[in-house]
């Protein structure tokens, strides 16, 4: 079949379906081994994680024991400047220096903090791995915290506080956990307006020495060789030196305190905003990675429902028929499971219109209560099951997301990260199991968090009535 086209150009279209080369091409297909994760504890303490995919991108990240939970109470907010600076000078590299080889190779960097770690990662092509990775150690072993660059660049915090400012759901994060936790998991993502005169390149030396330690760091790499990302290990060697007699550093106190014990407490915390979508966090305490329960928690929230997978649609799971049988606006229900080193939480995100709020919160409080009175039957598990099966492995698929599971866990993320495990894990999962689980959830401690218009919504002491 032909289909003409401009000029004398003519497009040929087969009506077969395809077949296989022609041997005349003398072209063969390569079959390349499926490698498993690899990781190794180097005497120094540092983990090394790696998984070789064959992808022409290599990624590679340092992921450092060292987020916002273990900012000193005097301090808080000086990991989102660390975030912030990252791409300033070092000792090795100039900031110029910097942006121009990672842009001559092909390649880019980006920092991340969540509440436990400060992520720092490197893309680029398989051919330039070697010349691109090995910018990173200068950046986390050796940053200059150079004054007059902080000072000349100290608009970006603002920038990055007015973006927080405009995002409801990053807002709604740093109260649920102000209202559930005691201690570090309680400090928030963003610098506050006060603290941003507060802070300076001081408070960011005095932290990186205390926590940016070998024991605390794991080298993650996608797409290369774990003997290459050994090599590139030995870079990070976080020789502390001491700035008292630079310039404009002054005499440091060295950060003595340990980090505050995390308690989970549970409360309330209620924002009023004058906006006529409301978003509300009802939450539990959850398991932490190495619990037990881990994949229960991660099958209650299948059974909940975690939030629509089809565009434009609020979806149909237990929770978001609940809600949707009350409100007279559109809502959208999603649980939620977040898991930290030592303790976690279990929840429900709710967006709604600021007239259904209350109405809206206590059917889905109610829906919750029901299901843990009566519990899960074996049919309901086995759609579970299958449920957390399609949604892992799909997601296994994304490199994006297998990236990020080995970032979360790097100690342990050939085990973690392993799909055959994970399913035979899941599979051995009983009704008993989650039943008891389930229960221990209803009689956790309540946290709620609320950002909006909460005129409607009630308070937690008449929502448990």
């Amino acid at each position: 079949m032909t289909l003409a086209c401009v000029g004398d150009r003519t497009r040929h279209y087969s009506t077969l379906p395809a077949t296989k080369l022609r041997q005349s091409t003398g072209i063969s297909r390569v079959d390349l081994p499926k490698e498993n994760i690899n990781v190794t504890k180097l005497p120094n303490g540092l983990v090394i994680a790696s998984l070789e995919n064959h992808s022409p991108v290599c990624r590679v990240a340092a992921v450092v024991k060292a987020g916002a939970r273990y900012e000193p109470y005097d301090s808080q907010g000086v990991t989102n400047l660390l975030r912030i600076y990252s791409n300033l000078s070092t000792k090795y590299v100039s900031r110029l220096g910097l942006t121009k080889n990672l842009e001559r190779l092909g390649a880019s960097f980006r920092c991340t903090q969540t509440r436990e770690n400060m992520v720092y990662s490197i893309d680029g092509l398989r051919s330039n791995y070697v010349q691109g990775a090995q910018f990173l150690a200068p950046v986390v072993c050796y940053p200059a915290f150079k004054p007059y660059e902080i000072h000349d660049e100290k608009a970006r915090i603002q920038v990055d506080r007015d973006l927080y400012l405009q995002t409801p759901e990053l807002q709604l994060n740093d109260l649920l956990h102000e209202a559930a936790f005691k201690g570090g998991l309680s400090r928030p993502l963003s610098v506050s307006d006060e603290m941003i005169n507060k802070l300076n390149h001081r408070q960011m030396y005095t932290f990186h020495s205390k926590y940016f330690t070998p024991d605390r760091v794991s080298l993650v790499g996608m797409g290369l060789n774990h003997n290459v990302l050994a090599q590139l290990a030995e870079k990070f060697k976080f020789s502390q030196e001491q700035l008292k007699s630079t310039p404009g550093f002054g005499n440091l106190a060295p950060i003595e305190d340990e980090p505050e014990p995390v308690k989970y407490k549970g409360g309330e915390i209620r924002a009023d905003r004058p906006s006529s979508t409301v978003h509300i966090a009802l939450a539990c305490e959850g398991v932490s990675w190495s619990d037990k329960n881990l994949l229960s928690s991660e099958l209650i929230g299948q059974v909940l429902g975690d939030g629509p997978h089809i565009k434009w649609s609020a979806g149909a799971s237990r929770l978001q028929k609940a809600a949707s049988a009350v409100a007279d606006n559109t809502c959208v229900v999603s649980s939620f499971n977040l898991h930290y080193t030592d303790t976690g939480l279990f929840g429900v995100h709710i967006i709604c219109h600021k007239n259904d709020a209350g109405k809206v919160v206590k059917s889905v409080w109610s829906e919750f209560q029901k299901f843990a009175k009566s519990g899960l039957n074996e049919e309901e598990l086995k759609i579970a099951r299958k449920k957390l099966q399609v949604s892992t492995n799909m997601k296994m698929e994304s490199s994006d997301y297998l990236l990020e599971s080995m970032i979360l866990n790097p100690e342990h993320c050939d085990k973690t990260s392993d799909l055959e495990t994970i399913t035979n894990e899941i599979q051995q999962i009983k009704v008993d199991q989650i039943n008891q689980f389930t229960k221990k959830l209803s009689q956790s401690k309540l946290t709620m968090a609320a950002i909006g218009n909460l005129k409607t919504l009630l308070h937690l002491d008449d929502l448990r009535q």
